[in-house]
């Protein structure tokens, strides 16, 4: 006689049991502990009592089997178990959302709610304090992740899995699975020292070439930045003396060096305000960076995540045009 198969371990469902399923309640309490790894940190996240939560722990572990948390020296981690039912528990919590969504007036004041933002850093920084400040303003007992892009392969996998709930990317091929849509233009242009010899005449693709730059690291390993494929176009090759995925040291880099610096002009003017640095035309045809906010078929219909798109798009078009002030 042929063994029964063994049950999926993200399946939690204990049906042979009734009176020990596992709702709403527990698969937040869940998520919230598998997050943490924290049952205080968790309590406080959802907003309960520590009691409460260490009893909803208890629970979950007399449901899973497993231990979930346990102390390793003075802190908790999580068991191998455990780390494979924190993508199935976020699935969960997304589908309830959506299948809520529409049962109730929408009200962002009464929201508690993690969005989790992948981006670059090289958009400026009054992109993200505007964002922050709607969002603190809006709803205030929400929390947003703001993180940087993996590759684009990589985050396309964690939309998926619910890993992130939004991505703002320059890259044009997008899966059918995906939605997009443009979120803001923006020239390229050159910063560099004020006083830097390539000011004393028009630059030129000659001498952009001669020069040695600063860039930021490689998007997608084997393919290079953005920015490197935009000068293959123009058959340019530049020598890169520094690339670096920390931006925010670029401005202090290009004022003490002759590095030069290629990037969109709203940031080059960010950066301008940090460090005395001059900007200068781009010295050939290159297309704008096209920033795209994408997210996943499976919460487009998501009020919350819908609500929080908005924000992200108001964000943008107000920096739009702040710099057409400008």
């Amino acid at each position: 006689m042929s063994k029964a198969p063994r049950p999926d371990p993200s399946v939690l469902l204990a049906e042979d049991d009734p009176g020990r399923r596992l709702d709403q309640s527990l698969v937040r309490s869940l998520h919230a502990l598998l997050s943490e790894a924290s049952v205080s940190r968790a309590a406080s996240r959802l907003g309960i009592a520590q009691p409460a939560m260490s009893r909803h722990l208890k629970a979950l572990r007399e449901l899973t089997g497993d231990e979930l948390l346990v102390r390793v020296g003075n802190r908790m981690v999580l068991t191998q178990r455990a780390e494979s039912l924190l993508t199935p528990a976020r699935r969960i919590l997304a589908d309830l959302s959506m299948l809520t969504a529409e049962a109730v007036d929408f009200d962002p004041a009464q929201l508690r709610q993690s969005f989790r933002l992948a981006t670059y850093d090289f958009l400026p920084r009054p992109f993200f304090a505007d964002l922050t400040r709607r969002m603190s303003q809006a709803a205030p007992d929400c929390d947003m992740v703001i993180r940087g892009l993996g590759t684009r392969f990589e985050h396309y996998r964690q939309l998926a899995d619910g890993e992130i709930d939004m991505v703002i990317t320059l890259w044009p091929e997008l899966p059918a699975h995906l939605r997009a849509t443009n979120l803001l233009t923006d020239g390229l242009v050159c910063v560099m020292r004020q006083g830097h010899p390539l000011m004393a005449q028009p630059l030129t693709l000659e001498a952009y070439r001669r020069a040695s730059h600063l860039s930021s690291l490689e998007h997608v390993p084997g393919q290079g930045a953005i920015l490197d494929a935009q000068l293959a176009d123009l058959g340019l090759a530049v020598h890169t003396a520094v690339r670096t995925q920390f931006l925010g040291m670029a401005p202090s880099i290009l004022a003490a060096t002759d590095l030069l610096f290629t990037t969109g002009r709203l940031l080059a003017e960010d950066m301008a305000k940090q460090a005395p640095l001059a900007i200068v035309a781009f010295p050939g045809p290159v297309k704008p960076f096209r920033y795209k906010l994408v997210w996943h078929e499976r919460t487009h219909k998501n009020r919350a995540m819908a609500w929080f798109r908005g924000e992200l798009v108001e964000a943008a078009r107000t920096l739009a045009r702040r710099g057409q002030a400008a």
